[in-house]
């Protein structure tokens, strides 16, 4: 047979052996685009399976399954007729690592966050309901995020207000980093029960077959079984919402999902399928190390540094001799807070996908004289704004903000752009913004903030090419990389000075403070200012340069626009924005030019 003819829409004449095979041509191709493109390998092997039982069972794309994170819809897309897409996944022109709707109408969002799918998918059966329609509606979560406190409000308006909608929650075990908190430790205690589902299974299949009175004792035995589900399972928990339990049952058993597929869409209220799955399932190195294969990168001949690492590596240096505490919200591996966790568990806190509540407690340690780090990617702190506000910069608590990722992010795409957060930070008060041009730069400024006893926010991008001499930091002071005798002024924000440092007749400064700005440097430049930056122009630090200076000085910013941007490149989309030693060279001559015609004139 050839699998690759099948698709959504003629996957239901496959026979039960055939879904079999074909999970496995899915999967096959999977680790073949993965290992080829980088992506999230582990999550979408242990998926495919229940994709394969949706698709199945579902008519999409009028029915709706909305996926949380989305990192798990590589069978997905293949499914829904992407696989050309697929072989150039996470590139431009290829298919988005995550879930689509500009891409595929299978796609109901553009999604890439966690936590949200279950508000999105009681969105939809809300509005099936008013419109009275049909659809069937499925959301498929991980069991990491159900530490994500946006999945217990969609569940209490769910309990309050009953719509029919069919949750999978997909159980591997783990999100990025292993899973910790109470909810990780109930499903523990589920998935044990998986041996006590199977038996009850085979025990009443057994009783039937007795003669006579066989049956009558199936049926006293059904009349109880939610008394000892109650007793050996304790699923009340998802009861108590309104919702009917499903399961455990073994998330890579084609033939067992559809059934329970079918049962959950057929209740008459709310369900909740609970499966397990394997992360990595089908290839080994990802089954015996599922962490180190959640996201993998294509095979790559730079020798750029991690910023991630400096920033693991300094923390460890500090904590030997000050109170510290690091926390993180379910991203101990990316950020490269490991080592940290192993040799100091007690300063250490993951408290699971929970960037709200990670600023709020954070602001809570530092209150009681605890100086505290929050690690986070820049498009995740975006959850935690009002908390950033709030609790830490109305209060003027030394929390310090460790903003990896941010700027632009390359492969991840839209929903992982790090481009927004000077921006929205800049807007609060009592906050200093710093932003390192590498790794010697990003540990003296952490180093800087143990006796900074305000809110901090440090970003910085994934990698850096080469350490560069690093003066003494003072807030809001900054660095003159070169020095020329110029009518032009060229002030770089954190890695934008890798290509500032290459410019000719410009003075070149490092600025690495965006908030507060170095007003006495500024006042001390005549001519024109040529502003860089990896985040978007609106709001952003050549905003700030440009009201500052109030027309003193003719102000030239370039950046990104203000707009949600799906570049797979981050070298590509610095160079669209005009981040790049061409570009600029030729506005320093422009204006160099510019100026001297009007001294002659």
């Amino acid at each position: 047979m050839d699998f690759n003819a099948i698709n959504s829409k003629n996957i239901k004449s496959l026979s039960e052996d055939e879904l079999v095979l074909y999970s496995e041509f899915l999967r096959s191709r999977i680790i073949d685009v993965t290992l080829k493109n980088g992506g999230h390998l582990a999550s979408n092997l242990g998926a495919v399976e229940l994709t394969v039982a949706l698709h199945y069972v579902l008519d999409m794309p009028s029915d709706k399954v909305v996926w949380d994170v989305g990192h798990q819809t590589y069978a997905h897309k293949l499914i829904t007729d992407r696989a050309n897409l697929m072989q150039n996944l996470r590139h431009d022109g290829g298919a988005s690592g995550f879930p689509s709707s500009i891409e595929s109408e299978y796609d109901p969002f553009i999604t890439g966050h966690s936590g949200n799918s279950l508000s999105l998918a009681l969105g939809l059966a809300r509005a099936r309901d008013m419109l009275n329609k049909n659809q069937r509606v499925v959301a498929v979560v991980g069991d990491g995020a159900f530490t994500s406190g946006e999945i217990y409000e969609a569940l209490n308006d769910l309990g309050d207000r009953p719509s029919k909608l069919v949750i999978i929650l997909n159980d591997n075990k783990m999100s990025i980093s292993h899973n910790v908190g109470a909810m990780s430790k109930y499903f523990n205690k589920l998935r044990v029960n998986k041996k006590f589902v199977d038996a009850k299974r085979t025990f009443k299949a057994d009783l039937s077959t007795l003669p006579f009175i066989g049956r009558s004792l199936v049926k006293i035995v059904t009349k109880t079984k939610d008394k000892i589900k109650e007793s050996f399972v304790g699923n009340k928990f998802f009861e108590r919402f309104g919702l009917k339990y499903y399961g455990p049952y073994d998330g890579h058993n084609v033939s067992e999902i559809i059934s329970a597929t079918r049962l959950a869409l057929e209740s008459d209220k709310p369900a909740i399928i609970h499966l397990l799955t394997k992360k990595g399932k089908g290839y080994q190195p990802a089954e015996q190390q599922p962490s180190a294969y959640h996201g993998i990168s294509p095979s790559s001949k730079s020798e750029q540094k991690s910023m991630s690492k400096v920033c693991g590596n300094t923390l460890i240096e500090i904590a030997k001799s000050n109170e510290i505490a690091v926390v993180t919200a379910a991203m101990a591996d990316g950020l490269c807070f490991d080592e940290f966790a192993r040799r100091y568990p007690d300063r250490f806190f993951d408290v699971a996908i929970a960037e709200q509540h990670a600023v709020s407690y954070c602001a809570g340690l530092a209150k009681m004289g605890i100086k505290a780090y929050f690690g986070v990617y820049s498009t995740f702190l975006q959850r935690g704004f009002d908390q950033v506000l709030h609790d830490v910069c109305l209060n003027d608590l030394p929390v310090t903000f460790l903003i990896d990722r941010a700027g632009a992010v390359g492969a991840d795409g839209v929903t992982h752009q790090g481009i927004f957060d000077l921006s929205y930070l800049s807007l609060i008060p009592n906050l200093a913004i710093a932003s390192p041009s590498c790794g010697s730069e990003l540990a003296e400024l952490i180093k800087f903030s143990l006796t900074y006893n305000h809110p901090l926010a440090i970003r910085y991008c994934k990698s850096y090419k080469e350490d560069t001499l690093c003066d003494k930091i003072e807030l809001g002071k900054w660095q003159v990389v070169k020095r020329h005798n110029s009518s032009v002024t060229v002030l770089a924000v954190g890695a934008t000075n890798d290509v500032a440092k290459h410019i000719s007749g410009a003075t070149v400064v490092n600025a690495r403070f965006v908030k507060p700005l170095d007003t006495a440097l500024l006042d001390g430049i005549s001519g024109t200012i040529i502003t860089l930056e990896d985040n978007v122009l609106h709001g952003g630090f050549g905003s700030a340069v440009r009201d500052y200076v109030n027309g003193k000085n003719k102000v030239i910013s370039l950046g990104h626009k203000n707009e949600f941007s799906d570049e797979r490149s981050r070298q590509n989309m610095l160079e669209k924005s005009g981040i790049c030693t061409q570009r600029i060279q030729k506005i320093v001559d422009s204006e160099l030019l510019l100026l001297e015609n009007e001294k002659n004139i």
